[in-house]
Parts: C-alpha cells; structure tokens; sequence
C-alpha cells in the first residue's frame, strides 16, 4: 500500500470517527425540557386568553365576601360587573346601602350607591401604588389580550390541582406589598372564564368574589344599566 493511500484511509477512518462520536453525543445529551413552571402558566394563560380575547364587553353577577380580623363575622354582598374594553370596570352592589367601584383609565372610584350619603375620597391613582397596582391587574383579569398585561409588574404563581388557577403576587419591592399580599383568579375549567377572584390583603384580609352568569358582547342597554 502506497504512502498516499495510507494517508487516505487515516484521513477518513477518523473522519467517520469524529461523526459518530458526534451522533453518540447527541443521543447521550437529549435537549433540555421545557421549564415546568413556564409549560403550566403557558397553558393558564391559553385557557384565559380563549374567553378573555372575545370580550370587547362583558356583564356578569357575582357574589362577594369580605373577611378580616377587625370583623365580627364576614360581609356577605351581591352586585353585577360589567367590563367595556379597553379597560373600564365597574362593580355595582345591589341595594342603596352598597357601593360602586369604578375603575377606568386614569380614574379609580368607590361611590355610595344612596347619593344622601357622603362619598368616600380616594387618592389619585399616581399617589396610591397599592391601589394602582390592584385596580391594574383587576382589569387586565377582563381585558382582551394575549396576558401580557395579566402578568405584568408581578410574581406569578400557578397553584397545584385540578382547579386552573393563576396567583399574582407585587414584586417584592414594591411598595404595593405593604397592602396587598396576591390576587388569585380561578378559571372555568372549559371556557377559561374568570369565575372567582381572590384578594388576599397584606393584615390577613380577604376579599372574595364569586362571578357566574357571563355575557359577552351584549348590547349596549345591558351594559349600559351597569355602568351608569
């Protein structure tokens, strides 16, 4: 065998070396799985998105729950919501002795719903990070949208089990911790709907609301008796 064909065969013995080590390696190292946390907010937020991208309005019944170490017993409340996108929220309780919470852009307030009664002073939005960051994520939970601003300026938390469940937490610097400890939203397990919204607040409060009957894109009128 000649000097030259000598060279040949080394030349392509270790060039079919270095190609199967290359084959081995990548058997050896499969690619790395996807992050469980990031799979399991993935498919909370599809499961969201797929009723909340269809709301251009919204009008729903919820009952509330307001518990706290300052009340004797808990404040049992019903009241209709209504959402009009892009970012108006109104909760209305039934009956003159309840309150209507208004939440649009730029604007947060809480009125008596009996005008005789003196009506509560809210801080501006800019002076009140807590309330802010509350009312913020509040409507982002109605808003279409891919979940962008759902899980904004937050620590997200998805809970174990079979209810799909999404936690919002403020960052750990904001100064919004010092009032509100998470928000947890509950979905129908089909639709995605919001169907429960928790507010756990940082004194050991809570403030639930238990929203059913779901209309989206109603007419006007429907909308309309809710928001004026």
């Amino acid at each position: 065998m000649s000097h030259t064909t000598r060279r040949a065969l080394l030349i392509s013995s270790a060039s079919g070396l270095a190609l199967l080590g290359a084959a081995l390696a990548g058997l050896a190292a499969p690619a790395t799985p996807p992050d469980r946390h990031q799979r399991r907010l993935d498919n909370r937020l599809e499961l969201w998105g797929a009723f909340a991208r269809k709301s251009q309005n919204l009008v729903a019944r919820y009952t509330s729950t307001r518990s706290s170490p300052l009340l004797v017993e808990d404040l049992v409340g019903s009241g209709s919501l209504a959402f009009v996108a892009p970012a108006t929220l109104v909760l209305r309780d039934d009956g003159a002795t309840g309150s209507t919470t208004r939440i649009e852009p730029g604007a947060i307030a809480i009125v008596p719903n009996d005008p005789s009664l003196p009506q509560r002073a809210m801080p501006r939005r800019a002076d009140a990070p807590a309330l802010r960051w509350l009312a913020d994520h509040l409507v982002a939970s109605f808003a279409p949208g891919d979940g962008t601003a759902l899980v904004a300026d937050a620590r997200v938390e998805v809970p174990g089990g079979s209810t799909p469940r999404l936690s919002l937490l403020p960052p750990r610097d904001s100064v919004a911790r010092a009032l509100i400890r998470s928000v947890t939203l509950t979905l129908d397990q089909v639709g995605g709907a919001v169907i429960r919204i928790e507010i756990a607040e940082s004194d050991g409060g809570k403030y639930v609301l238990q929203i059913s009957d779901h209309r989206q894109n109603v007419e006007a009128e429907l909308v309309a008796r809710v928001l004026d």
